[in-house]
């Protein structure tokens, strides 16, 4: 990511304005009509008051539990319940060779790495097959170094009622989780998307995301249960949280974040964190922490260390991060390695304390707006459909009268991606005010960049794209050409790409 580098009163508002209340804004309300297309569970229109990141207002108070607190404190018997069991495998059955038949009155269908059998319509189990998709692609990229496919299917269930999710073995105060299996069924990821509008459907799709982590390190990494190849729970907890803080964009995923309620959570748990040299030793502490009614602690402390060596200070610590991941992988547990994570501890709590913060800058969030818009300017323009503005942009796509891919293309984006990007426009608007989305066409033809300005903020972002010859979109870039102060520079070199 490119950074190029307001008066002094800007970059002091700007600055005290993320270090106070992250994107919270003036929390103006905000009517929210758009309904996510085919989803046959009722649902009025709401009024959710603007309170950035957290677009969760009109989630049920169970799947709004799972976001904060995915596993909250209970006996360990039931987190148990929750996670993949080391020896739970289904019976090994050929990708190619699943029975597709329905599964409990669910239709099949598969896809490129998923067999998918769910009670949603087909549009929101078109749009949902698609995030898994190319989150199995991102992951696969991630952790290229450390694969191991176990050949298992890869499973998931798609529910629209807790009933029959706890009833095919769903936990019961949980909306998703990742099933080791053992039961008939098989390994599996499952979620309830029980809403009928988008404030539901973005609460469930960081869950989503999280747990779908949890599917692809038990099947593509840990070999379906071989304890030779397990991570220590705070390892894998700690990327699985992570998941919960990234942002699909159409062409891309914007990461390096992290949710405000998250980063405060953190800070306010780090009285309660152990040691490193405790917690990544081995699984005697959690399990302790965890008897004492503590997970949810465990759960930030991994989580926020996961963040600070995958993403802190340029990427620093990332090799250190990924020989850990190496050498647990294939069994070991070098001393030297565990030493040396464990030597960060002070540069990684001066970090909690201090600069934690910038990682749930608000500039994130108009880098998410940024390439949304882009993803949607680049089918369009393949398509030959031109904006004079990106005020036009924005009024046809309130409308659905962009000119994109038809469903079922491999360049089609989901309705609910639109809405998305109204709505993130909407959230920044309401909270720093009104800023400028432009789109540019240069004179001698070719694409056009787009361009978001927030002046008040003195932020400026360029979107780019490319076209194959057949008019396929081969890549979407988001560039900061100008950034709001020190602190948010900081975060930009911190990590996080789209």
């Amino acid at each position: 990511m490119n950074s190029r580098s307001v008066t002094l009163r800007m970059i002091i508002s700007a600055f005290c304005m993320i270090i106070a209340a992250g994107i919270t804004g003036c929390r103006e309300s905000a009517s929210q009509s758009d309904r996510l297309p085919g989803n046959s569970s009722e649902s009025s229109a709401r009024t959710e008051t603007i309170k950035p990141p957290d677009p969760r207002a009109s989630a049920d108070a169970a799947t709004q539990d799972a976001l904060i607190s995915p596993l909250p404190a209970r006996a360990q018997s039931d987190l148990d319940s929750a996670q993949p069991a080391a020896q739970s495998q289904p019976a090994q059955v050929s990708r190619g060779e699943l029975d597709l038949s329905p599964v409990l009155n669910m239709p099949g269908r598969q896809t490129e790495h998923f067999f998918i059998y769910s009670q949603l319509s087909k549009e929101m189990t078109d749009d949902l097959a698609l995030r898994l998709e190319v989150l199995f692609e991102y992951n696969t990229d991630r952790f290229a170094s450390v694969l191991n496919p176990s050949g298992f299917p890869r499973l998931v269930f798609l529910f629209n009622n807790r009933e029959d999710f706890v009833a095919a073995g769903g936990h019961p105060t949980m909306p998703g989780q990742f099933h080791g299996g053992g039961d008939g069924f098989g390994a599996r990821l499952m979620m309830i998307f029980s809403g009928g509008d988008l404030g539901s459907f973005m609460a469930s799709c960081p869950l989503m995301y999280h747990e779908g982590f949890h599917q692809f390190r038990e099947l593509e990494i840990g070999e379906a249960g071989n304890p030779n190849r397990a991570w220590p729970r705070w390892l894998g907890e700690g990327f699985a949280n992570a998941f919960n803080n990234v942002t699909w964009t159409g062409d891309g995923w914007v990461d390096g974040m992290a949710r405000q309620e998250m980063v405060h959570s953190a800070i306010s748990n780090a009285a309660s964190f152990i040691t490193i040299d405790d917690l990544i030793d081995n699984d005697g502490a959690w399990l302790q922490m965890t008897a004492d009614g503590k997970l949810w602690s465990l759960y930030m402390q991994s989580w926020s260390l996961v963040h600070f060596l995958d993403n802190a200070q340029g990427q620093k610590y990332r090799p250190l991060l990924n020989q850990l991941l190496s050498e647990v992988t294939d069994g070991v547990r070098s001393p030297e390695t565990f030493g040396a994570i464990a030597a960060v501890e002070g540069e990684y709590l001066n970090w909690l304390r201090s600069d934690f913060h910038i990682h749930m800058t608000g500039a994130k969030y108009f880098e998410v707006f940024a390439a949304m818009v882009t993803s949607h300017v680049a089918r369009a323009h393949a398509r030959g459909q031109r904006f004079e503005s990106g005020d036009e942009f924005l009024a046809l796509a309130q409308q659905d009268k962009l000119n994109m891919p038809p469903a079922g293309s491999d360049q089609w984006l989901p309705d609910s991606l639109r809405q998305e990007m109204l709505w993130y426009r909407d959230l920044l608007a309401n909270s720093y005010g009104e800023f400028e989305l432009s789109i540019e066409y240069p004179d001698g033809g070719g694409a056009p960049t787009v361009n978001v300005n927030s002046e008040w903020l003195g932020l400026a972002l360029e979107g780019d794209f490319e076209l194959s010859d057949d008019g396929q979109v081969q890549g979407v870039d988001v560039i900061y050409m100008k950034c709001i102060s020190l602190d948010l520079a900081k975060a930009m070199g911190a990590g996080g790409s789209h």
